[in-house]
């Protein structure tokens, strides 16, 4: 019944932003028969199921199965592109532009608390059999990838990106902090494990966020001076001050988003054998997190 509610709540999500939504013809002639609500909701299903594409089209296009599904209780869509469709329209700007709104709007509607906000990182494995040329050897002898992301302190995700798995995490950090302030996200505190205890990055946090960097020290094999890192001497000073040790305990929020994703619910716990390269990765991240904050809506809504 959860994946009921989660799918519905979506799926009126995307069919709200589709109702006003007017795509550009790209080319003469016949215009497409598929609004772009349709093909994103085939690669939502693909997600959902944790299928390959193909498989989803075909089933989404099979009216026994159709009708299984609506007894259920899950509201599909009046009809579905064949798998070719869906790749070649998921390739046009339009099809991440949509996306990029469907995602807007549940932000909207999960108001998230963004008074403190986590940064972390996970890995994205692939099959040790993956021919992926995009993906790289990273720590713990993994192959793949790995998702950067900061969160608000109730788990929403607000910002991410995916990289190589050999990328380090302070090389990313600026861009998320970057991103975060671009969307308008005005923290007081922005809360990161021993991996983001940088100066360049305290001053980064400050100037682009106006927010404080909470970080455990990391000396990184020097002594513990601090002489010409003033921030983070300053957080020093106040590391046991009640405001900094509220912050310290809700770092563990993000590992708890990143359990949600991991578990069998989502199934990111390593990228499956159809997803490959950059692209593809960064497309089944996505749609699997509108699929997360359409599960956070759901049972916010069920609770109320």
């Amino acid at each position: 019944m959860d994946g009921v509610l989660l799918w519905n709540r979506l799926y009126r999500a995307v069919a709200a932003v589709d109702a006003g939504w007017t795509s550009p013809r790209v080319r003469r002639g016949h215009p497409d028969e598929y609004s772009e609500g349709q093909i994103l909701l085939g690669w939502l299903w693909s997600a959902l199921g944790n299928t390959p594409l193909a498989v989803a089209a075909k089933r989404l296009a099979d009216p026994l199965y159709r009708r299984a599904q609506r007894c259920m209780g899950f509201l599909l869509p009046p009809g579905c592109p064949h798998e070719t469709t869906l790749r070649r329209r998921s390739r046009r700007p339009e099809f991440w532009l949509f996306l990029l709104v469907v995602g807007r709007l549940l932000l909207t509607l999960l108001a998230p608390d963004t008074r403190t906000m986590l940064i972390d990182s996970t890995p994205l494995p692939v099959p040790h059999t993956s021919r992926d040329r995009d993906a790289t050897w990273g720590h713990h002898a993994t192959r793949g990838y790995r998702a950067h992301t900061i969160t608000s302190a109730d788990r929403v995700i607000l910002v991410w990106s995916v990289h190589g798995a050999n990328v380090q995490e302070l090389t990313v950090a600026p861009t998320l902090v970057s991103q975060a302030a671009g969307w308008g996200w005005r923290p007081r505190y922005l809360s990161g494990d021993q991996g983001y205890d940088s100066e360049p990055l305290h001053a980064d946090v400050h100037r682009r966020l106006g927010a404080r960097m909470v970080a455990p020290f990391n000396d990184r094999g020097g002594r513990r001076t601090m002489r010409r890192t003033p921030l983070r001497r300053a957080l020093r000073q106040r590391w046991n001050s009640p405001a900094i040790q509220r912050v310290v305990r809700l770092r563990p929020e993000i590992d708890r988003m990143y359990s949600v994703l991991k578990s069998g619910r989502f199934g990111l716990f390593a990228l499956p054998p159809w997803v490959r390269g950059q692209a593809g990765v960064e497309r089944w991240i996505s749609l699997k997190i509108l699929l997360y904050h359409s599960d956070l809506l759901a049972h916010r809504r069920n609770h109320d």
